[in-house]
């Protein structure tokens, strides 16, 4: 299981990239359109794409290590997969409500926390029990 593992967890740290560098150009190109270079003054498509953007910093890098973490103790690749696609498939859909509609719930948004919830209660829960098995 090790042999393929680092390069499953490749694939989600590949994918998590290309997601956060979509969603800081968006935050650029929201800036450059509203000519707010700090902050977001009362510019709602800047303040969605900065939003989806800080959240999505604030949790998949945490994620990302578990996965790093699962490799790193033999971890069932299942158990990659399951924890990398929840994260993956959940900071998209947060986006997607974010980006357009940051001031309020919506069906992506809440989709999109618990599957990245769900992601990070997995990773740890299997790390802690591949540690102490």
């Amino acid at each position: 299981m090790l042999n393929y593992s680092l390069e499953i967890v490749g694939v989600y740290v590949g994918l998590n990239l290309l997601i956060n560098l979509f969603l800081a150009y968006q935050v650029s190109a929201n800036r450059v359109r509203s000519n707010v270079m700090t902050g977001t003054g009362e510019d709602e498509k800047l303040y969605n794409a900065n939003r989806a953007h800080v959240v999505n910093v604030e949790y998949t890098p945490i994620v990302l290590i578990g996965l790093v973490t699962l490799h790193l103790l033999s971890a069932s690749i299942y158990v990659i997969h399951v924890a990398g696609i929840f994260l993956t498939a959940g900071r998209i859909l947060h986006a997607i409500g974010l980006l357009n509609a940051a001031r309020k719930s919506t069906p992506p948004r809440l989709v999109g926390t618990v599957l990245t919830w769900a992601g990070q209660l997995i990773a740890g829960v299997a790390c802690l029990y591949y540690a102490l098995m």
